[in-house]
């Protein structure tokens, strides 16, 4: 029982910390929330349904069809799914799949706890047991785990991490690699990206132990059997490992911008801090042992350069970006977990070694100590309480670099822990039970503190659990139909996967390996997108007859020309388009779409393809007058336009002459290779016929091609307000012939005579 006690302290006040927030949340299982938002909203809780559709139902396991119009999921199982704890889904109905996100967080996050203190009670025997408990739940709620936890994968990492650790000192003490390989193996398997950054430490952790601790004789076969062991887990780890990498380096966020690395300078300084700001007593421990330098040569000789290796990137963001190969977006510490890994490593050395000394008596001494730790203790409380929400704003958007305020809070939090024990510590001078007890309370208020602000984000709950309930509420009325969905949804107010909750095939995707191909294909066909999201809202009549986008799906009512309103479902508007949508055609000719200037050139071709015929669907003119503009030819058909005098208004105009009956649309084609679509964001007004139609128009996530509406036999008076600098290729306009798109559907569809 001495040596399952601590296992079972660690182990049952996590679940109670944790429980006692879910249960104030109304957070799943003890509630109808859960604590998605942010990745774990829009993709993660969505991918889940994937996995959950396939082993439960006929959806391939590596290939999914309803969503961006069909995509790879292996790279997308190796990255996010391959948890043992992701399997805890398989145990509720398929309406409780986003809720069960929260069971899976709380199963990590102990077991987080449980590894550290394997961990620590192998190497550090010495320390008071309750001692090596708290580090280890310290290590359980870091900034890395409240942080990161919405990324569920890389929780995987992190528990795996400490025992990966104790098979790397067994190799470089020359001992058997079994337990590493097995360890550093089952890390790849389980969170493959986040686990390359561990073999990154684990090069740079080996050679300063090396040098401090082994003889010359013995070191050439400590980094062969180094060498080897991690070659071989790799190895056998591969089946994941290579099929992700080789999504990842296909996707849209891949590529690295030296000057822009180069210039990085500090980076989110704030984002990067507060992942440190967790357990006061690690940085009590770390003081004592700097300053009892002497005593601890040799550690610190390996321990110093080892650490700073972890925690230079926090300040210097060029290199911080190395670690991340060269790149990353909103989290900017994703080896974190290693450096807080350090931080208790640090502080375990010099409790384990500790001598313990008569601590000076005066009167009051136990009542100051008291004091000192209630009152620590509440202050810290009452500064979660009282900031949760605006703690909770700066989360839902990824970064507290907006609000100084925070990053001040969150350290008057940290220095409040950080002075309760110190000051405990100080005065007492030994771990009996009264210090331990004092200890206990000031580091457990604090992690609940800091949990209570970081998990469930209560101002957004209800909003984010309704949009996978709606969603599950309208698979039930799935019909059977391969048929496209258009969203026209405010993208804030809608899950981005959302094909793979409710079953409604669409274009809409989004994932850290969307196919740099797949974006850059649906942008040119005129689909909205934002840095790596394919959007199905966008794009003209006749591109969603050719992708068989029958159906749209608006927040709010909209008047839109050839669709009539089917029904309203909870507060949603489900449009059908009039016109027979077929399930394909026959291309006659084979052509490429990356040659093509706009959409609709590439809408002619396909047009003349299908129909054999050397007609057009659309009239295309880019012939604007510009006022106040000038413009700089580029390369790769690209133009600067500027405005020239900043004082004046700068404008595009056109008077458009209409004969017949054609649907008007606007493009401003920007670079391909970048995702943000920074070019084109508020930097333009619409006007049409005098009136404003947009402000801000063209913007993301609505910058593909722009429908102004329908006219007949009229002139078009079209004006673009320019209000910033910009490059793109042109400005276009594209006039679709109303009745050849009439005669499209109607005649040359496929009629396969499948039944689906």
């Amino acid at each position: 029982m001495k040596k399952i006690k601590p296992y079972l302290y660690t182990g049952g006040i996590i679940l109670a910390i944790i429980s006692i927030i879910f249960i104030i949340k109304g957070i799943f299982p003890f509630g109808s929330n859960s604590i998605i938002y942010g990745d774990m909203h829009d993709q993660i809780a969505a991918f889940y349904y994937h996995l959950y559709d396939s082993i439960h139902g006929s959806k391939s396991i590596f290939v999914d069809f309803t969503v961006g119009g069909g995509i790879s999921f292996v790279g997308l199982i190796g990255y996010y799914l391959l948890s043992p704890f992701t399997l805890l889904i398989l145990l509720v109905p398929r309406n409780y799949v986003y809720l069960m996100v929260s069971v899976i967080v709380m199963c990590k996050i102990i077991t987080c706890g449980i590894t550290c203190l394997y961990f620590i009670r192998n190497y550090f025997k010495n320390m008071p047991s309750m001692l090596q408990v708290l580090l280890a739940i310290i290590y359980a709620f870091s900034g890395y785990s409240l942080i990161m936890y919405q990324i569920t994968s890389w929780i995987d990492a992190m528990y795996m991490f400490p025992l990966i650790m104790i098979g790397l000192k067994k190799v470089l003490d020359l001992e058997k690699p079994t337990f590493y390989i097995v360890t550093l193996t089952l890390s790849l398997i389980f969170s493959f990206y986040v686990s390359i950054m561990s073999i990154i430490f684990i090069f740079f952790g080996s050679m300063f132990y090396i040098l401090t601790y082994k003889e010359k004789e013995d070191r050439k076969k400590i980094i062969a059997s180094l060498g080897i062991s991690t070659f071989l887990s790799i190895g056998i780890a591969s089946f994941v490992v290579v099929p992700s990498y080789i999504q990842i380096m296909n996707s849209s966020r891949v590529g690295i911008n030296f000057v822009t690395l180069i210039n990085s300078k500090l980076g989110p300084i704030t984002d990067k801090v507060s992942m440190l700001l967790y357990g006061g007593i690690i940085y009590v421990g770390l003081l004592f042992l700097v300053l009892k330098y002497k005593d601890n040569k040799k550690f610190l000789k390996f321990y110093i350069p080892t650490l700073l290796i972890t925690l230079i990137p926090f300040i210097i963001e060029p290199i911080n970006k190395m670690w991340h190969f060269g790149s990353y977006a909103s989290f900017p510490c994703r080896f974190g977990y290693v450096t807080i890994f350090m931080l208790i490593l640090g502080a375990c050395y010099y409790f384990n070694n500790y001598k313990e000394e008569n601590g000076k008596e005066f009167k009051y001494k136990k009542a100051i100590l008291i004091f000192t730790s209630i009152f620590t203790s509440c202050m810290v409380l009452v500064l979660a309480y009282k900031f949760k929400y605006q703690l909770q704003d700066a989360l839902f958007v990824l970064t507290l670099s907006r609000n100084t305020k925070l990053i001040l809070i969150l350290m008057l939090m940290f220095g409040l822990s950080f002075l309760g024990i110190f000051i405990i510590l100080k005065l007492n001078k030994k771990f009996d039970r009264f210090t331990i007890c004092l200890i206990t309370i000031v580091t457990l208020s604090h992690i609940f503190g800091t949990s209570y602000m970081y998990i469930g984000l209560t101002k957004y709950q209800k909003s984010l659990d309704n949009e996978y309930k709606l969603l599950l509420d309208e698979y039930k009325d799935k019909e059977d139909s391969i048929l496209r969905t258009k969203s026209m949804v405010n993208r804030k107010k809608f899950v981005s996967n959302s094909a793979l909750v409710n079953g409604r095939d669409n274009i809409d995707y989004f994932s850290s390996l969307t196919s740099h191909i797949s974006l850059n294909t649906y942008k040119k066909l005129g689909f909205g997108s934002t840095w790596v999201e394919t959007l199905s809202n966008n794009s003209t009549l006749f591109m969603d007859a050719v992708l068989g986008n029958k159906y749209i799906i608006s927040d709010k009512n909209i008047n839109l020309d050839f669709y009539t309103l089917d029904r309203v479902y909870d507060g949603n508007y489900i449009y059908i388009n009039n016109n027979p949508i077929s399930f394909g055609f026959l291309i006659n000719k084979d052509d490429t779409i990356f040659d093509k200037n706009n959409s609709f050139e590439i809408a002619n071709s396909l047009y003349r393809n299908i129909l054999d015929t050397n007609e057009d669907i659309f009239i295309i003119d880019n012939d604007f007058e510009l006022n106040n503009i000038e413009v700089k030819e580029l390369k790769n058909g690209f133009k600067k336009f500027s405005v020239i005098n900043k004082d004046s208004e700068a404008s595009f105009t056109k008077n458009v002459n209409v004969v017949g009956k054609k649907n008007l649309y606007l493009e401003l084609p920007t670079d391909l290779s970048n995702a943000e679509n920074k070019q084109v964001n508020k930097k333009f007004d619409l006007y049409v016929n005098g009136e404003l139609l947009d402000i801000d128009a063209f913007s993301e996530p609505y910058n593909g091609s722009y429908n102004i509406g329908v006219y007949e036999d009229t002139i078009v008076d079209i004006k673009i307000i320019f209000r910033k600098n910009s490059i793109i290729k042109d400005i276009y306009l594209g006039m679709m012939d109303i009745d050849k798109y009439i005669d499209f559907l109607d005649r040359y569809k496929l009629d396969t005579n499948i039944k689906y």
